[in-house]
């Protein structure tokens, strides 16, 4: 039950088998009552398959949920599913070790020890007959045990065939629901199913009157159903790359130290010493400016300062022409702004709702807890939501979009070595993201014109096409525009939110101030909060540029430098925060400065979606900061964890958990 919601979801995982009876040794040391499966996900521990069931019921998609909304429909569900769970399944593997305990010892031992440590490997067959009795004992096995279980078996197939008698494709209706798979899982001894996603014997390995068992419930209706629904609904598992070895890790011991190079805590006090000595730093062709003034001169001086040669074969390479690597050109113009026209500001409010609800769904699903992962189980989902949800390009699945998102912005804007690893895995990404897209586009315009189409970005991209002045904005100009607009939405935000409640947590009093203008709904006061704690601990540190030709910088000033053409420069917006100039008393934390953060950059290539994020990060902090007692988590859990730069996972505790889910049956 655990693989298949795990695998029908998309997500990773990693799988420790052991032995019956060792596997109660192996689930208590990790945090179980001795029953499996124990799924740590990092920000839960869950300790039977119904609990797995309960924590992604509540944070998964809406469409991937496998309890009905409609209440009696729910209902129906939950009972069909809990009867399966209690009763149903217990009475089948009970029936199965009935058959197969007194037989074909060799069978037994292959499938226990399929996947287990190597001691258990060599323990099992010298212990072979202890634990056949305690599992005899586990199951309370008696000498009518088989026909026992068997009646309970037919009871429960009789009831399945009764609600499929009126032609209905599931037991609720037209939809695939807990109650299917919670059947069909728990019935796979009976019916031995070729895509069971675990080891099972071979009918060949079956005691007689067994196999004679399983072929008669293969043949019933009930049994046929349980076929169909592993060929036709039990997804393949899903694929960890980083595991299988097609895909870069993330946490080499070059990306720790390139995150230490760009630590703020190193940074901070190197640019201090530059402000004063070396405001702008000149070494060959490379020139750094940390001063204020100067890092919004080359931000604003585009036609001297140029990005396509920072930005554009990179993000050539890997989306096509988008507009964060042109200069300003008429192409840059007009795609832009065909951009302002699909993204509207008074769009704001509707996006400050979605975030709001989608923060508040999760957040009241890690309440049964009392831990959250402020990246996996809050910012990077809600905002993977709001790329389907208002930009039209929905997940195939939520791993998969995010692992596209990241590989693609890595590769364009945070791989300095150009790391031959993380290029060729942005080009395995960016190809799928844009098969992906082409079928959604080509879907949504074979609807145009049809009623109850969306109001989104896509939807109104589209509709450019047929106005003549946009005769340049062919499916692909579509593509690749909405491409650079949701590949630079997702990691920059989580990040951004992570990182801003990362250095709130070091400060207890702006922790308070914060939490108090969230629970008074102050979402200016937050966002105030969330600017200025990322300005200490911020996402990016500089902006890059390219001087076209000899030009001087701060001219009239005695740290005026002339630069030569070809030179990079690095405009260090992290510094230009500390400057006293702009930023009085910079190393205090101040929540009343009326000076531009420079978080999304300044001039011609200001983010984008400075103004979403301008309501979507209060939203996402405002629902962490309203949490009871908000703290870190014990332990590393509670620290920052890097997949290269981006974070991958912050776990935060607080008050008002328990449980929340139900108890779990017996387990073998």
């Amino acid at each position: 039950m655990a693989r298949w919601l795990l695998d029908r979801l998309r997500i990773p995982y990693h799988e420790n088998c052991h032995a019956p009876v060792f596997h109660r040794r192996a689930a208590r040391k990790n945090g179980g009552s001795g029953g499996v499966p124990v799924l740590d996900t990092a920000d839960a521990l869950l300790t039977d398959a119904r609990q797995i069931f309960n924590y992604y019921e509540a944070r998964c998609p809406q469409e991937m949920r496998l309890f009905p909304d409609e209440p009696e429909a729910h209902a129906g569900t939950r009972q069909l599913f809990d009867s399966f769970f209690e009763e149903f399944g217990v009475a089948v593997r009970a029936w199965a070790y009935a058959y197969m305990l007194p037989h074909n010892r060799a069978a037994n031992i292959r499938v226990w020890t399929s996947g287990a440590p190597m001691r258990e490997r060599l323990i099992v067959p010298l212990a072979y007959p202890l634990l056949v009795g305690a599992l005899k004992k586990e199951f309370e096995l008696k000498p009518d045990s088989v026909p026992r279980q068997r009646g309970l078996m037919n009871a429960t197939f009789d009831r399945v065939e009764e609600r499929l008698a009126d032609g209905r494709r599931y037991l609720m209706g037209d939809c695939f629901t807990a109650a299917d798979l919670a059947f069909a899982a728990l019935a796979a001894p009976a019916v031995l199913p070729p895509e069971y996603g675990g080891t099972m014997p071979t009918t060949d390995e079956l005691p007689p009157d067994m196999r004679a068992d399983v072929e008669e419930l293969r043949t019933r209706p009930a049994g046929q159903f349980i076929l169909r629904l592993y060929r036709e609904d039990r997804p393949r598992p899903a694929i960890d790359p980083i595991a299988a070895g097609t895909h870069q890790p993330g946490n080499r011991f070059r990306d720790k130290l390139l995150n230490l190079f760009v630590s703020p805590r190193l940074l901070r006090p190197l640019f201090k010493v530059l402000r004063r000595a070396a405001p702008v730093l000149v070494v060959g062709k490379h020139a750094v400016l940390v001063r204020h003034a100067d890092v919004l001169e080359v931000l604003s001086r585009d036609a001297d300062f140029t990005i396509a040669e920072i930005n554009e074969k990179r993000i050539n390479d890997v989306n096509g022409a988008f507009i964060l690597g042109m200069d300003r050109t008429p192409q840059y113009e007009r795609e832009e702004a065909a951009l302002r026209e699909a993204v509207r500001r008074d769009d704001l409010e509707r996006i400050r709702v979605f975030v709001a609800r989608s923060a508040g769904e999760l957040v009241a699903a890690a309440r049964p807890q009392g831990r959250i992962d402020v990246v996996g189980g809050l910012a990077r989902v809600v905002v993977i939501r709001l790329v389907g949800a208002y930009f039209g390009i929905p997940a195939p699945d939520e791993p998969t979009m995010m692992r596209w998102m990241r590989d693609v912005f890595q590769d364009i804007f945070a791989n300095p070595a150009s790391d031959a690893g993380v290029h060729a895995d942005a080009l395995k990404s960016s190809a799928e993201l844009r098969g992906h897209m082409e079928a959604v586009i080509a879907r949504r315009k074979a609807q145009l014109g049809q009623p109850g189409q969306p109001d989104d970005v896509l939807g109104r991209l589209l509709a450019l096409q047929n106005d003549g002045a946009h005769a340049w904005l062919d499916d692909d100009g579509v593509r690749r525009n909405l491409n650079g607009l949701i590949v630079g939405a997702v990691d920059t935000t989580s990040k951004f939110v992570t990182l801003a409640i990362d250095e709130l947590l070091r400060r207890p009093r702006e922790l308070a101030g914060a939490q108090a203008a969230a629970h008074a709904g102050d979402t200016d006061a937050v966002r105030r909060y969330a600017y200025e704690a990322v300005r200490f601990n911020p996402h990016h540190p500089a902006q890059v540029r390219h001087c076209g030709r000899d030009t001087e910088v701060a001219a009239g000033t005695n740290r005026a430098r002339r630069l030569k053409a070809g030179t990079t420069v690095y405009a260090a917006t992290l510094s230009a925060m500390f400057d006293a100039e702009k930023f009085p008393a910079p190393d205090e934390f101040r929540v009343d400065r009326d000076a531009e953060y420079l978080h999304f950059g300044y001039g011609l290539h200001r983010c984008f979606g400075q103004a979403i994020n301008g309501v979507q990060v209060p939203e996402l902090m405002s629902a962490l900061l309203r949490l009871p007692n908000l703290r870190r988590a014990a332990g590393d859990r509670g620290k920052i964890v890097n997949d290269g730069p981006f974070p991958e996972r912050l776990i935060l505790a607080f008050d008002g958990g328990g449980e929340g889910v139900a108890a779990g049956g017996k387990s073998g």
